[in-house]
């Protein structure tokens, strides 16, 4: 059987993500759905957590410091790990030596807008249906 020329736009769907670390540009390959699905279910468990930090307020010191840290300091480590997870052929040590967080934050936004078309899909669709 003959196969078809794809058409420009699916090879479009299949570019790598271009990204700036360090100043410098990287390309990241897109996942395939075997592989994005446990990589999209570790981000929502860690958004997930976030409500619980937000509710938390100065009355309970010891508590509050807890939360501070967990958003200040241990969600931004989630955010690498999760990062570096999808950009798997990456050099972590090699960019977190050159990096900023403010870029890796933008990469990550990023990585999160392809890793999650089917939801921004549905949201559409529900959308659309409720007009």
């Amino acid at each position: 059987m003959k196969r078809r020329n794809r058409a420009e736009g699916d090879k479009v769907v299949h570019a790598p993500i271009v990204v700036i670390l360090g100043g410098q540009e990287y390309k990241i390959n897109i996942l395939v759905i075997k592989d994005s699905r446990p990589w999209r279910a570790k981000v929502v468990k860690a958004l997930s957590k976030l409500p619980e930090y937000t509710k938390v307020t100065t009355d309970d010191s010891e508590l509050f410091g807890k939360a501070i840290d967990a958003m200040l300091v241990g969600m931004p480590d989630t955010v690498l790990d999760l990062f570096f997870e999808y950009a798997k052929s990456l050099d972590r040590e090699e960019i977190e030596d050159v990096a900023s967080d403010a870029e890796v934050a933008k990469a990550f936004e990023q990585v999160v807008e392809v890793a999650f078309p089917l939801a921004n899909s549905l949201v559409g669709t529900m959308t659309s249906f409720s007009q």
